[in-house]
């Protein structure tokens, strides 16, 4: 019995130790920034979602989308009849918000969430608003293809690190 417990630890040991990744897997400190944006495109792609009402998915969301690190802003879903919106109330932003262009995770938020039609932010002395008629008009095809087009949410992001 007890040979069999440890014999079955030693399976789970090596087990996990082949899931863990080496110093050579992670990319280097030199990685091209087309990497970092793979990677956000990637999480955007990956916590999508078709309401606003999903909290976890929409929290998710802002911080791939680049609003800034948790903890640094408060949420405020309109979930209970159009038009749906995000609030994205800064507490503490690293810099004034006038100084700052919300338009391309504003627009990544409209993408990846379908039936959001407003993201607002707000902040100490400043207030921003994007529509998802707006980012549509400003893009030049639906917004809404960010969330339903892979390549064209990677190129997206690729050109807001450009």
């Amino acid at each position: 019995m007890v040979r069999n417990v440890v014999a079955s630890l030693a399976v789970g040991v090596v087990a996990l130790a082949g899931c863990t990744s080496s110093p050579a897997d992670a990319p280097s400190p030199g990685a091209s920034g087309s990497v970092a944006a793979d990677d956000r495109a990637q999480a955007l792609w990956a916590d999508r979602t078709a309401y606003v009402g999903d909290n976890s998915k929409v929290i998710a969301l802002v911080g791939d989308a680049g609003f800034g690190p948790a903890g640094s802003y408060t949420l405020s879903l309109w979930t209970t009849r159009p038009p749906y919106a995000v609030t994205i109330a800064v507490t503490d932003p690293a810099k004034p918000l006038d100084a700052t262009d919300l338009t391309g995770p504003a627009t990544l938020l409209l993408g990846t969430v379908t039936n959001l039609d407003a993201v607002h932010v707000t902040g100490p002395g400043s207030t921003f608003s994007l529509t998802a008629r707006e980012a549509t008009a400003t893009l030049g095809h639906d917004v809404k293809t960010l969330g339903t087009d892979r390549a064209a949410l990677a190129d997206y992001v690729r050109s807001l690190d450009d």
